[in-house]
């Protein structure tokens, strides 16, 4: 998907203070040049300022210098421009580095991207995605770009949708030897916290397709699936703080400055037995069993849970890393849905597309805490996923964008 990228016109600028002016050049020209590139392939490149005398400059030099696809906007033009076309969000990208050009970004639920080769006031470095360098920032734009497509869907009820970013199965059905490696490193970081090089490669895709869509702009709360052992995928959280800073959501007062299980939506209290490599009988049949006695609703969201739920604007988003039978999103449906929700996504980074195991429960008790107690009410199997190939495909392209 081409995109509109709004950048900050500091990116042109030939010397900063305190930064060896060769270095300011050779960054500055790098990133001429990529973006020059991104021009020619249909994307649009607007630099913005608040001064129209800069800009007019900008716009007289570059030209002359051959850059004659570049357009020019005050600061105050383009906020108008994205608030008007709000619902075409997805297509916007905002790279800059001062806090201003964040609030630009989040008014309209957009991308924001912060060159840390220039100078970068602190609060757009801690809210934006970081790029290092003008070749990173250039591979972050290509996957943008390549990625468009969910693996999977699978619609469970009339509130709740499972999708998932990749398909999991690294062993058959790969597309190539290419999607095969990128899969396995992509599981080595999630399972295993290794394969490090591919971090931000994982964290570019999965942006990538998070904000090519407008699925996710009325969701209100954001949650990671904890880990049987308690905690929390640092590496799932961050992707899904990312997020929720893109869509301008907060968390409850009292829950800054605390570690990520304290945040979460979701509290593991216990640890929870562990079910891989164990009978696919017992796997498909241990329904919600072993999430209800080890998991229950973050206390701290309880009341923006009431008040959403009386705005009617309960959209909930949780993330983990894989789904097998679904029996850990299955249990979080069921107490979400009980609690009121409106709209449920569950979003995992890869499927192995088995059968989902939809088993419907009542609840007694307090789900903002342990001891509640359930009932099984009604039980399906789900098999009917929609799958697009054309994931794969890109997952494929990843390797060939990030080992030019």
């Amino acid at each position: 998907m081409k995109k509109i990228l709004f950048c900050n016109l500091d990116l042109l600028v030939k010397k900063f203070a305190d930064i060896d002016m060769q270095i300011v050049l050779k960054n500055r020209n790098e990133f001429l040049n990529y973006i020059n590139i991104l021009c020619k392939d249909d994307n649009i490149v607007c630099f913005i300022s608040r001064d129209i005398n800069k800009l007019n400059l900008g716009k007289a030099y570059f030209d002359k210098e051959g850059y004659k696809d570049f357009k020019y906007k005050l600061r105050e033009n383009v906020k108008k421009f994205v608030e008007q076309n709000e619902n075409k969000n997805n297509y916007f990208v905002f790279i800059g580095n001062k806090e201003i050009d964040f609030h630009l970004a989040v008014n309209t639920k957009s991308l924001f991207i912060v060159p840390t080769w220039i100078p970068t006031e602190e609060k757009a470095a801690y809210y934006g995605v970081c790029v290092d360098t003008p070749t990173q920032f250039y591979k972050f734009i290509l996957t943008l770009n390549n990625n468009n497509n969910w693996y999977s869907e699978l619609k469970i009820d009339d509130k709740s949708t499972c999708i998932s970013l990749m398909d999991a199965r690294t062993y058959t059905g790969s597309y190539s030897l290419s999607e095969k490696q990128m899969l396995i490193k992509f599981q080595d970081i999630l399972k295993e916290g290794k394969s490090r090089n591919y971090y931000t490669i994982l964290m570019y895709h999965f942006l990538a397709n998070m904000t090519n869509t407008t699925l996710f702009d009325n969701i209100e709360l954001f949650g990671v699936m904890p880990s049987s052992n308690c905690l929390v995928n640092v590496d799932l959280f961050r992707f899904m703080e990312q997020v929720r800073y893109i869509k301008r959501k907060r968390l409850p007062q009292a829950l800054y400055g605390q570690v990520p299980e304290e945040q979460n939506l979701l509290v593991r209290h216990m640890q929870k037995q562990q079910m891989h490599g164990g009978c696919q009988v017992d796997r498909t049949n241990i329904g919600g069993k072993l999430e209800f006695e080890s998991l229950y609703i973050n206390p701290a969201f309880e009341t923006k849970i009431k008040k959403l739920k009386k705005e009617q604007k309960f959209n909930v988003v949780i993330f983990d890393d894989y789904m097998n039978h679904g029996n850990g999103f299955n249990a979080v449906r069921c107490l979400l849905e009980s609690l009121g929700a409106n709209k449920i996504i569950f979003v995992s980074m890869g499927s192995f597309r088995k059968q989902f195991q939809k088993k419907d429960y009542n609840f007694k008790g307090n789900l903002y805490g342990t001891g509640y107690t359930y009932t099984l009410e009604a039980q399906q199997v789900l098999t009917d996923f929609t799958v697009n190939s054309s994931a794969k495909k890109e997952v494929d392209q990843l390797y060939d964008i990030f080992n030019k």
